[in-house]
């Protein structure tokens, strides 16, 4: 069941909030049906850089780390660089979280001291989020949809991404490019072949699987 994948630790301390840690997108879409169907209240976004929110569920309140990997995917993916990468970033968010249930002031600083040398590179890739969903979705929320979760873990904030990006919306195939397939984690790789493509399709019949 989804109940198996969402994961939760708490402190020695009994009276502090219990983190819990929402791993993979099957746990997601049951989060948010939960969210919808009023089992569960959003109560408060802490962190909209690292979507940490505080919830609460029949009048107990915890806090929620969302729209992470399982923690088996980056083994799954025979342990590639970036899945690596994102496994470590989640388990710091983790260990950020569980050091602001004890102090409770800025969760950011916990996060980000949590992170250590990941902190700057994960700070810029959360806030060129905006840049992404303006293309995509025409407004510059940094929010994705559920199905496009993923994309929050590109590169987005490198501008030779940024420049691949503009081209590709400007040739109508950007959101072909970036909601199927992998293509997105390494737009300058895949370029001289989507260049290709789309010379040899036209944008109108380029599509991606």
């Amino acid at each position: 069941s989804a109940d198996a994948n969402a994961m939760g630790y708490q402190s020695a301390d009994a009276n502090a909030m219990r983190c819990v840690y929402i791993a993979g997108d099957t746990c997601q879409a049951a989060f948010e049906k939960a969210i919808k169907m009023e089992i569960i209240t959003r109560e408060v976004c802490l962190s909209a850089t690292h979507d940490i929110s505080i919830m609460s569920i029949g009048g107990k309140r915890f806090i929620v780390l969302e729209h992470a990997p399982h923690p088996s995917w980056h083994l799954m993916m025979a342990r590639e660089p970036k899945a690596v990468r994102i496994f470590k970033e989640t388990m710091c968010t983790l260990n950020g979280m569980r050091l602001w249930c004890a102090g409770r002031n800025d969760i950011s600083a916990y996060v980000d001291e949590a992170l250590g040398d990941l902190a700057q590179v994960t700070t810029a890739r959360a806030t060129a989020r905006t840049f992404v969903t303006e293309l995509l979705y025409g407004v510059p929320t940094g929010r994705f949809l559920s199905k496009h979760a993923h994309l929050r873990h590109m590169d987005a904030h490198k501008p030779e991404v940024q420049a691949l990006m503009t081209k590709w919306h400007g040739a109508s195939v950007l959101h072909s490019i970036l909601t199927s397939g992998d293509l997105y984690t390494d737009l300058v790789r895949h370029d001289a072949a989507l260049v290709r493509w789309v010379h040899r399709l036209g944008s109108k019949s380029f599509v991606t699987f």
